[in-house]
């Protein structure tokens, strides 16, 4: 058998001993336990960022409405005479400014819409004896040659009561009830609101 020198027994062990050295030192970093973190002390505080303030903006609420419906002034009887042009017999041709309904004698004139009546009056060689209503939608109707009226000026009127009575006073061929519409100063086919809703606003105590 072939013996090692000296010198090389020497570096054996002392390599034998680092390798048994570093294994000890890798066991020993695995059985230690893991460093717990540093305990908060309970006197210790955190400050936690406040969010901002909510701040609640009511919108103004909007007016308060409802509808209200024009109804046909003469009840189960038909306009003959319609909004516009027309020519009367023995006369130019004119502007028929409201329809005509015609109905018998004393046939009871109905208020289209609520609303005030602003004038009430006689007019020979028109209307004859006339209504006029203003409603809260901003139009107002006018009833002509009525043979009575049942309202005066200043009077509030419901929708659907009785203004007065068909006749034929003023400028009338015949018993019948001369109807206009009007808005401000323009005239409006009656056809184009009877039967019609129109929103309005509610008036409160505080307006």
């Amino acid at each position: 058998m072939r013996r090692l020198l000296p010198t090389a027994r020497s570096f054996l062990i002392h390599s034998g001993q680092a390798a048994a050295l570093a294994g000890v030192a890798v066991l020993a970093m695995a059985a230690a336990p893991l460093s717990a973190p540093d305990p908060v002390a309970p006197s210790e505080t955190f400050a936690i960022p406040e969010a901002p303030p909510v701040t609640a903006v009511a919108e103004a609420a909007g007016p308060i409405t409802r509808l209200i419906t024009f109804d046909r002034p003469v009840k189960d009887y038909a306009i003959n005479s319609p909004f516009g042009p027309r020519r009367m017999p023995g006369q130019a041709m004119r502007n028929h400014e409201g329809v005509d309904i015609a109905a018998p004698q004393g046939t009871g004139v109905f208020v289209a819409a609520e609303g005030s009546v602003v004038r009430t009056g006689y007019d020979a060689a028109g209307y004859g004896r006339f209504v006029e209503v203003r409603h809260p939608n901003g139009m107002s109707t006018l009833y002509g040659h009525l043979s009575r009226l049942d309202v005066a000026s200043g009077d509030r009127v419901g929708s659907g009561q009785r203004i007065g009575l068909v006749g034929s006073t003023g400028r009338s061929t015949g018993p019948h009830l001369h109807f206009e519409v009007r808005r401000g100063d323009r005239q409006v086919n009656p056809v184009k609101v009877l039967g019609h809703e129109f929103q309005v606003v509610v008036q409160t105590a505080d307006a």
